[in-house]
């Protein structure tokens, strides 16, 4: 049995694409094909999904319980804060905001709504993609987030299992 090889290229640095698609200026054909990627190659078969969705965001904690790794991951990227000492301004920053941040999410039932509205998204994609193109189903929905669980790194992970 033949195995067909599909291959994932994610961007790693999402804000740069961001500042890229968002930004005043567009970039040039070259700049676009500078910005990190990773390429995943996925072995399959009948048993497991033709076709992969993977959908990236920034995350939010789902608990308070994680709400100062989050701030850290964010305090600590450059691309969000480029600051001197951000390996030690940032954790200090995070632990900072954490308490006030738990309470702001306690507020809105104890995590951020992120990953279950990404997920119901995702799902009701996957399905839609399925009925609309059959020659590349099934479709296999990933989550990926920069910030919070599940990581990308983690995500992509999984997709190469």
């Amino acid at each position: 049995m033949q195995f067909n090889r599909m291959a994932f290229s994610v961007f790693s640095n999402v804000s740069r694409l961001i500042k890229f698609c968002f930004g005043t200026s567009s970039p040039s054909f070259s700049e676009v094909l500078r910005l990190n990627t990773r390429h995943v190659h996925v072995r399959t078969d009948e048993t497991r999904p033709k076709t992969g969705v993977l959908m990236l965001n920034m995350g939010g904690p789902s608990t308070t319980d994680e709400v100062y790794d989050f701030l850290r991951r964010i305090f600590t990227d450059k691309d969000i804060m480029d600051i001197p000492l951000a390996s030690v301004l940032g954790p200090w920053i995070a632990r900072q905001r954490t308490p006030k941040v738990k309470e702001r999410y306690v507020e809105i039932g104890g995590g951020s709504p992120i990953l279950k509205w990404t997920l119901i998204q995702g799902n009701q994609m996957v399905e839609r993609l399925d009925a609309m193109s059959s020659n590349s189903a099934p479709h296999k929905l990933y989550i990926g987030f920069r910030y919070a669980n599940p990581l990308i790194e983690d995500t992509l992970d999984q997709i190469e299992k």
